[in-house]
């Protein structure tokens, strides 16, 4: 009997000094606890946090999965909403199912400041638009409001998942690197007839319309850029190797893996990704090693040097003049939405009033800047808290500064205010993490400090046994 009542007394001294709820603290107390049980006791009690921590991160790791892949292999893929033509991205529906999963497993992380700022922002496209819009689209305001969403949230992870997470993000896009590749072999072997056409083996219906599935290298090409078949386009293919190159560079660095994804950017014949990397790379070259700098530079320039002997800069170069001339796609992209931005300036009205949600016009399927299509159809100030909403989110305890620079930069000027992936893709990169800080601080100190106890409680079990 007085066994078992010295036990529960050392299991409950053991809990309350673990929970810093003791009299006695600091290491010694801690420890000197520990070897006052038995060596089960305080196996259970020294495995309650790490089991906890390591479901977390499980579980981020699956959630992380899902998404990335329904971002990718499954991009073009939609559904159906109710009886009309309108198609919602697969991946609009995944990120709000990943993330009510994830809370059954990990207290999610709301931000005051992100919250408010996002309520102001719904209060002020809502207001704006019923009261001065004289035509909108419901839907388009509805998609805008429910799109975002997701930035309010994040959930903490160790920094080792967040890495592993990324680094399954780079796999992904080796491996559509590949098949990259592989569509540039059918198509020179057996011609681009040949080529798999989505649209044509899916049901009408599961396909995300209207964007350039099967686009020419040039006009009357017989080879079309490749988008590896499951991406919307070879410009968004570009954007995602140019993404997955950012991510190699800043964190791991393996030569090989950066050779493959500049030959794949390369490879797309699309500038988008390329100019990512001309803005990104500079930021990001200066988190590594001198020697690993130059041998990426080396990379770069050989895979560069080839491309250009194939031929690459004499059949892309007719892009480089697209700037100057109105209604061309370089022009439209990115000269045009600055344009209107600046025109919104000339009428007081536009601070509070824009053209109304959806009323924007679009040209060749080529989308405005998210700032700019913001501004136009709800107003300077509406399209003010969007950004500040925006920038909140992506660098509120962001996991790696240059990281949210790098997806900031390419949403602001190579994404869509609406079309799901882009937004979505910040999110699952980078806003939805938060770093254990402490974890991380003292996770050395804190497995010493356990197996210390570990081998303090097994120790006089030891000693008998011997």
């Amino acid at each position: 009997m007085s066994d078992d009542r010295s036990t529960s007394e050392a299991k409950l001294r053991a809990r309350r000094a673990a929970l810093g709820l003791g009299s006695a603290s600091g290491p010694s107390a801690s420890s000197r606890s520990a070897a006052a049980m038995p060596v089960s006791a305080a196996e259970d009690l020294l495995s309650e946090a790490p089991a906890d921590a390591a479901l977390r991160d499980k579980a981020m790791f699956i959630c992380f999965a899902v998404i990335a892949i329904s971002a990718t292999f499954l991009q073009c893929f939609g559904i159906p909403l109710g009886s009309t033509d309108t198609i919602g991205a697969l991946i609009l529906a995944v990120v709000p199912l990943a993330f009510l999963s994830m809370c059954f497993y990990v207290r999610p992380i709301i931000d005051p400041v992100r919250l408010g700022l996002f309520v102001l922002l719904v209060a002020a496209a809502m207001i704006g638009t019923a009261a001065t819009a004289n035509r909108y689209s419901s839907g388009s305001l509805a998609l805008f409001i429910v799109l975002y969403i997701p930035f309010i949230v994040a959930f903490p992870v160790s920094e080792s998942t967040w890495r592993r997470c990324l680094n399954f993000f780079v796999t992904i896009m080796i491996v559509i690197a590949g098949v990259e590749f592989l569509q540039h072999a059918i198509q020179l072997t057996a011609g681009r007839a040949s080529l798999p056409n989505l649209y044509k083996i899916v049901p009408q219906g599961w396909m995300i319309p209207d964007y350039n599935y099967m686009q020419p290298i040039v006009w009357q090409s017989p080879y079309i850029k490749p988008q590896a078949f499951v991406f919307l386009e070879a410009s968004m293919l570009s954007q995602y190797l140019a993404l997955a190159l950012c991510i190699e560079v800043a964190l791991f660095q393996r030569v090989w893996r950066i050779v493959v994804l500049v030959a794949a950017v390369f490879g797309t014949f699309a500038g988008t990704g390329l100019l990512l990397l001309v803005f990104a790379l500079p930021v990001l070259l200066g988190r590594m090693s001198m020697r690993n700098m130059i041998l990426i530079a080396l990379a770069i320039l050989v895979v560069a040097a080839v491309a250009a002997n194939a031929g690459w800069l004499d059949t892309v170069s007719h892009r480089f003049n697209e700037f100057g001339k109105s209604g061309r796609s370089a022009n439209h992209r990115f000269v045009e939405p600055l344009e209107r931005i600046v025109a919104l300036f000339g009428s007081p009205a536009s601070f509070y009033s824009g053209i109304g949600a959806g009323q924007i016009e679009k040209t060749d399927n080529h989308q405005f800047w998210p700032i700019a299509k913001a501004m136009v159809e709800y107003g300077l100030l509406t399209g003010i808290l969007f950004y500040a909403f925006l920038i909140r989110a992506m660098f509120a305890r962001p996991p790696m500064r240059a990281l949210a620079f790098t997806l900031l930069l390419w949403f602001s000027f190579e994404g869509s205010l609406l079309t799901a992936v882009n937004p979505l893709t910040c999110v699952f990169l980078s806003s939805m993490f938060v770093i254990d800080r402490t974890e991380r601080r003292s996770g050395g100190r804190g497995q010493a400090a356990q197996s210390d106890q570990m081998s303090e409680a097994r120790s006089p079990a030891m000693t008998r046994a011997a």
